[in-house]
């Protein structure tokens, strides 16, 4: 950690609504919504020593602040600058009482700039959208990571089209993302998609395993290596509220058997290590 008043850095901590828990140094970690460090040694990283780097939708920069601990040349973090730049519904944009960004609340990268600070962090943050991904703009990377995007985005497929774009010929991109319980019961190998489309969480296309290989490969993708299913867990397991009813129960027994994970409530995961096709 760089040297700062931890009182200050307490109180500053406090006041941003974390979405990942991040190590700060020796029993120093940011109180995320949701956990993902028990899975950085399931996912298929490729060796980022040297590489220039980019990490998509990077919101407090987990991603970010690991491929330059593994010792990436250069990490650039790229994400929205203002939440009401979010793929909301037309429905939800329609309604003239919603406000993405009320007064008062914090900045959506305000836990980035913390913890790049507390890091004393060389990566670089970039406002933008991945759809407007441009290598006349922003160069080509050797590795671009991406996680939890796919689902919240409502064309996908433009997505990763301008991410393979800016994806160097001999480089990777890793996919981690949600892998929907419902789609995965109905299917194993048939690509799934349930539409929601609806509501402020922005969830639009919800796959299973085979759904995320086929966006991939549609994106102009070919998977080399995949993780195991794991859980995104709650970052407070105290606070962690599962599904009720049948199906919450099912999903509950599916996302074990996979993931061999007790951990209550959660999201199932994937991640797809990749590379260019043309």
């Amino acid at each position: 950690m760089a040297v700062i008043d931890q009182a200050d850095f307490d109180r500053r901590m406090g006041e941003i609504g974390f979405y990942h828990s991040i190590d700060l140094g020796p029993g120093v970690a940011t109180k995320g919504w949701w956990d993902l460090r028990h899975a950085l040694t399931l996912i298929p990283f490729p060796d980022v020593r040297g590489k220039r780097c980019l990490d998509i939708g990077t919101w407090d920069g987990f991603y970010a602040f690991e491929l330059e601990r593994r010792g990436a040349a250069e990490v650039v973090a790229l994400d929205l600058p203002d939440v009401s730049q979010v793929d909301y519904p037309p429905e939800v944009r329609a309604d003239r009482s919603f406000n993405p960004s009320p007064p008062g609340q914090p900045s959506r990268n305000a836990g980035f700039h913390l913890v790049h600070e507390a890091l004393d962090s060389a990566v670089i943050f970039r406002p933008g959208n991945v759809y407007d991904l441009d290598p006349a703009d922003v160069g080509t990377f050797d590795v671009v990571t991406m996680g939890s995007l796919l689902l919240h985005l409502r064309d996908p497929v433009r997505a990763l089209d301008a991410v393979r774009a800016i994806t160097s010929m001999d480089g990777f991109f890793l996919s981690i993302d949600f892998i929907h319980p419902n789609a995965q019961l109905r299917s194993r190998r048939t690509p799934l998609f349930e539409l929601r489309g609806e509501g402020s969480d922005f969830q639009w296309w919800l796959a299973n395993d085979a759904g995320c290989r086929q966006l991939l490969r549609v994106g102009g993708f070919d998977i080399d290596a995949t993780s195991p299913f794991f859980l995104l867990r709650p970052g407070d397991p105290a606070e962690a509220h599962g599904e009720s009813g049948m199906r919450g129960a099912t999903h509950q027994i599916l996302k074990r058997a996979l993931t061999k994970d007790r951990t209550k409530g959660g999201h199932l995961h994937r991640a797809y290590l990749s590379h260019r096709r043309f």
